[in-house]
């Protein structure tokens, strides 16, 4: 169904017909200056025929050559935010990354792991040393023994059940 304003447009154009202009013109005799609003659109439409004219390009191609311009900025300004989006992560720059880490790795172990955080007071090149010896279990008591003439540590479990050696000894 047509609005209001599609059906007076129509009127003024004069593409109304038959039954349908019959009760449009009902429709208008409730309105006031329905027949003054006509003519003053009429008049209007006559006047802008006559003495709207489009400017004439001077330099047409210059026109054309702006315009064309302007559309392929609009056009690059909205595939941009896709183009970085798709290309962040990139050969290059994950080249980059790679090495930014491992720069940062090395960095760290060298400057901030200390050297020589454990003392090896024998000379050997392997150290060993229990610092904290305990047991879940309340019956058994751990201890342990360091000797350092003998370079000896035993830790000694106590409370344990006996277990016989699997071959019979």
């Amino acid at each position: 169904m047509k609005t209001f304003e599609e059906k007076f447009t129509a009127w003024i154009d004069g593409k109304l017909s038959g039954s349908e202009l019959s009760r449009f013109e009902a429709e208008l005799e409730q309105i006031k200056n329905a027949g003054a609003e006509k003519e003053a659109a009429l008049q209007l439409g006559a006047l802008l025929r006559e003495n709207y004219k489009a400017p004439e390009l001077k330099n047409a191609d210059f026109f054309n050559h702006q315009l064309m311009q302007r559309i392929e900025e609009d056009t690059t300004r909205e595939e941009a935010p896709a183009k970085r989006a798709s290309n962040f992560w990139s050969l290059p720059r994950l080249i980059w990354a790679g090495t930014f880490c491992m720069a940062m790795v090395a960095g760290l172990f060298f400057f901030a792991v200390p050297k020589g955080a454990v003392e090896n007071p024998s000379g050997n090149e392997y150290v060993a040393q229990i610092t904290n010896a305990r047991t879940d279990d309340p019956s058994i008591t751990a201890t342990t023994f360091h000797t350092k003439d003998n370079k000896l540590t035993v830790l000694w479990l106590d409370g344990l059940d006996y277990l016989p050696a699997k071959d019979g000894r």
